[in-house]
C-alpha cells in the first residue's frame, strides 16, 4: 500500500485569468418597459427609472413593446397614452390588455386628464397605477421606487449583489 500524499491545490498564476466575478446586479434583474410616442417624456421617465436602478427598454409603438415584453422579463411597464394619437391610443390599449392578461409586470398607465372612462377601463383590467394628466417627470421616480419595493416582495428579496 502506498502512503497518501497531501498536496496543496494548484494555483493559477496567469495574470489574464482570474476567478469569475458576479456581474448581475439589482439593476440587471429588474426591467422597466417604457412605451411613449413622446421622446421628451420617455427620456424623462428613463432618467426617473435609472435613479432607482431600473434597467429600461424604450418603445414608441405598441407592436415593438409587445415584442420586447415577450423577449425580456419585464417587471414594470409605463404606458403613455396621453401623448398618443387616437390610432396610437387604440394600439396602446391593446398592448395594456395583452400585458394585463399575461399577469406579468406591474402596469402604470398615463392617461389623458379628465378621461374618466380611460381610468375605469384601466382599473377593470387590474392596472396597478393610473396617472391622469402627467406633466414632466411628476414624481415618476417615486412610482419606480415603490414598484421596486413591490417587485422585491414578490421575489422574496433574491437579488444577487456584487461581492
Amino acid at each position: 500500500m502506498s502512503e497518501l500524499q497531501l498536496s496543496l491545490p494548484a494555483v493559477l498564476v496567469s495574470p489574464g485569468i482570474c476567478a469569475p466575478i458576479k456581474r448581475r446586479t439589482a439593476a440587471a434583474l429588474h426591467t422597466c418597459l417604457i412605451v411613449s410616442t413622446s421622446a421628451a417624456r420617455a427620456q424623462g421617465w428613463v432618467r426617473a427609472a435609472h435613479e432607482v436602478d431600473w434597467s429600461t427598454i424604450v418603445c414608441t409603438t405598441a407592436d415593438d413593446a409587445n415584442r420586447q415584453s415577450i423577449r425580456y422579463r419585464v417587471h414594470l411597464a409605463l404606458v403613455d397614452m396621453q401623448s398618443a394619437t387616437a390610432e396610437g391610443e387604440a394600439r396602446f390599449r391593446g398592448l395594456v390588455e395583452q400585458l394585463a392578461s399575461r399577469g406579468g409586470p406591474l402596469l402604470a398607465v398615463c392617461g389623458k386628464p379628465d378621461d374618466i372612462m380611460g381610468e375605469v377601463w384601466s382599473r377593470q383590467l387590474g392596472v396597478w397605477m393610473y396617472l391622469p394628466g402627467v406633466d414632466g417627470d411628476s414624481d415618476i421616480s417615486l412610482l419606480c421606487s415603490e414598484a421596486r419595493n413591490i417587485v422585491k416582495k414578490f421575489e422574496g428579496d433574491t437579488i444577487i449583489t456584487p461581492s
